[in-house]
């Protein structure tokens, strides 16, 4: 190496990689046979880079991804030597998501083999802990199983005290972890749980101080957000990339590792039914929706400073729609599957705040009632960590327009909210209505519904679809003259939990943390998306922030008044909850009769057992409803509790609820009109 060309030398993942000039060169990766570059999907998922992968340059333009028109290359498989000491440190380690999520998440690694069982676990906090209490709090969520004893998992955890700037600290944690380790070369994998403004501390003091020894992989998993904008990001991009290399960066999104989220690739290029029709010329709307029926949860004082949209959709969401409207990569490597998402991302067009592309929200108080109990829920507002006069939305609709062959036209409408109607993330696809239709509409003498293929993410995790289907009948002579059959909107579908009742569905965070030790990027964000997803977003969330545009105030537990015209004039109608049905035909009582005798079978007046179920039915897409959502049914429109509905309780729930859904609510004191 020519002198003063290389800044710094540093072995990492077993290799040397040298920056030059500026930029990271992994010289092992450049030297590495042709078919090592390819690595096999590890559970249904897109394969990552292999040990010592070199990523293309930061902010490099990638190539277009071609269709795939040959079958590519056998993939290696990974691998994950557990022969070696494996330390995973905890940033943030006293906090809910370590509680929640990681701990058990590492548990379950061990538990099933893919962790070795003396795997060395440290928190790292800026206060000290009494060991003992702080490993029973933190492992409270781990569910103990014969073939590994919570005890000897407890075991393994350390923690260790220190600032995240402190030279001194880290070079004791360094110790620490090279006296758990035994003195010999082992792999470290850290994961950031702490707020962006300490990132660049952090990931200095473990460059400078903390790195394995060689051949030994040095790796991070970095937890969102990754900045506020453009700005922000490049801020934080840069201070992380001028201590490691693109292919020792885990930028997590945990969508990401969600079963029907990993799925779609395997729905898309697995069958033969489904590319061929995905595209402008088949579907008529993508809807991508993520729904709350909680408010903030305690989190006021954070979620104001950010809303929904940076929280949501600028993120988890987008990421789906990468998945959904991405061409075919080249092959499933991490690094042509990255090259296949930049490239949409680049044919997306910029956000900006205008009625034609977005509908902002926030819930103000509601009341309602249960039975015979009036509830009450708090607005948006009432949050005493909330500024009186905030306008942070809580509710934002977004038209998102891809500018290429496939996509342009098609409206991509994703949505999200909290405290809204119902907890739920789906993707709903909505297929064009065709000329030959109009041969069975002529026949049956209505209006043929459009087939939607919707994979449900939460709760209830199932792909199903749509279609028309002729009702079984021989008597033909009930049917109007001219009619020969009845068609009908029914289901196909699949749920995870009835069609893989015996397989093992991990927690997100399993994958993610397996994923990293393996070395496989596939289900992480690279810094060339972060570019162009904020690039989409930046200015849009700067007008929301300096503008302070007015929003729709809605009650608690309903979505916004005139959301729904809004998004059917984009092109993107959603499908209507039970309770914007009755709230947008209270006033329409020949309509809601006709509803109400056609569930009335057996005529008597009052709607009971399977009735009710073909009621809930109705707003479910035609498939069973869970027993929880046909109590919330019955809540509001069965006063007496007694599991049957007569015409009256109908009727005058429709016109509660209505009220509810299209009164004004009074703004607090503070709030700018």
């Amino acid at each position: 190496m020519a002198a003063g060309t290389a800044e710094s030398v540093v072995a990492t993942e077993g290799v040397v990689a040298a920056r030059v000039g500026g930029s990271w060169v992994d010289h092992d990766a450049q030297l590495a046979p042709e078919g090592s570059r390819s690595l096999a999907p590890l559970l249904g998922a897109p394969a990552g880079l292999p040990l010592g992968e070199a990523a293309l340059p930061t902010h490099t333009p990638l190539p277009a991804a071609p269709t795939v028109t040959a079958t590519p290359a056998p993939a290696a498989p990974l691998h994950f030597d557990q022969t070696m000491p494996f330390s995973v440190v905890i940033f943030g380690a006293t906090g809910d998501l370590a509680r929640k999520k990681l701990f058990p998440a590492l548990y379950q690694l061990v538990l099933l083999g893919h962790f070795p069982r003396t795997l060395n676990i440290i928190g790292y906090g800026r206060s000290q802990v009494q060991l003992a209490t702080f490993v029973e709090k933190q492992c409270v969520n781990v569910v103990d199983q014969p073939a590994l004893p919570k005890a000897e998992f407890m075991a393994r955890i350390s923690f260790h005290a220190g600032a995240y700037d402190s030279p001194d600290s880290f070079r004791e944690l360094a110790q620490e972890l090279t006296a758990l380790e035994g003195g010999v070369p082992s792999n470290r994998l850290y994961f950031l749980s702490v707020p962006p403004p300490v990132f660049g501390a952090v990931t200095a003091m473990i460059n400078e101080h903390a790195r394995a020894v060689a051949p030994g992989f040095t790796r991070l998993m970095i937890e969102k957000p990754f900045g506020r904008d453009s700005e922000t990001f490049e801020e934080l991009n840069k201070k992380t990339s001028d201590c490691f290399h693109e292919t020792q960066l885990y930028r997590l999104d945990h969508y990401l590792g969600k079963e029907v989220i990993l799925n779609i690739s395997t729905l898309r290029w697995a069958n033969q039914v489904f590319e061929s029709t995905w595209n402008r010329e088949y579907i008529e709307s993508v809807q991508i929706t993520f729904k709350e029926d909680i408010g903030l949860g305690g989190r006021g004082g954070y979620f104001d400073t950010f809303g929904i949209v940076r929280d949501i959709m600028q993120n988890h969401l987008l990421q789906v729609m990468m998945w959904i409207a991405m061409d075919p990569p080249k092959d499933m490597s991490a690094a042509e599957t990255i090259a296949a998402k930049v490239e949409l991302l680049r044919c997306i067009k910029t956000l900006r705040h205008n009625p034609r592309e977005v509908f902002l929200g926030q819930f103000g108080p509601s009341k309602y009632k249960v039975g015979t109990k009036e509830l009450t829920e708090p607005g948006y507002l009432d949050d005493e960590t909330v500024p009186h006069d905030s306008r942070c939305p809580t509710f934002a609709s977004l038209l998102l327009q891809v500018d290429n062959t496939r996509w342009r036209g098609v409206p991509f409408l994703m949505t999200a909210g909290k405290g809204l109607d119902e907890r739920l993330c789906e993707v709903r696809i909505r297929y064009k209505q065709k000329p030959h239709n109009k041969l069975v509409e002529a026949m049956s003498g209505c209006r043929l519904g459009s087939n939607e293929l919707v994979m449900r993410i939460q709760p209830d995790e199932s792909l199903y679809m749509t279609f028309m289907s002729k009702e079984p009948s021989l008597n033909t002579m009930a049917m109007p003259p001219g009619l020969k059959w009845v068609p009908k909107m029914t289901v196909m579908d699949m749920s995870y939990a009835e069609q893989f009742h015996n397989a093992y569905v991990g927690d997100a965070y399993e994958r993610m943390f397996l994923n990293a030790a393996l070395g496989d990027q596939s289900l992480f964000v690279s810094a060339d998306e972060l570019v162009e997803m904020w690039r989409i977003f930046t200015p849009l969330l700067h007008q929301i922030d300096e503008q302070r545009p007015n929003v729709a105030i809605y009650p608690f537990g309903m979505v916004p008044d005139g959301w729904a015209e809004w998004a059917k004039a984009r092109g993107a109608a959603p499908k209507a909850t039970w309770q914007e049905f009755l709230a947008l035909h209270s006033d329409q009582v020949e309509e809601l009769r006709r509803v109400f005798v056609e569930l009335d079978v057996d005529s008597k007046g009052r709607l009971e057992g399977p009735e009710i179920l073909e009621l809930a039915k109705r707003f479910y897409d035609g498939r069973e409803p869970t027993l929880k959502q046909i109590a919330a049914i019955m809540d509001r429109i069965d006063p007496d509790g007694l599991g049957s509905v007569t015409w009256d309780q109908f009727v005058k729930a429709a016109g509660v609820i209505s009220r509810a859904f299209r009164t004004p609510i009074e703004p607090k004191i503070g709030w700018r009109q």
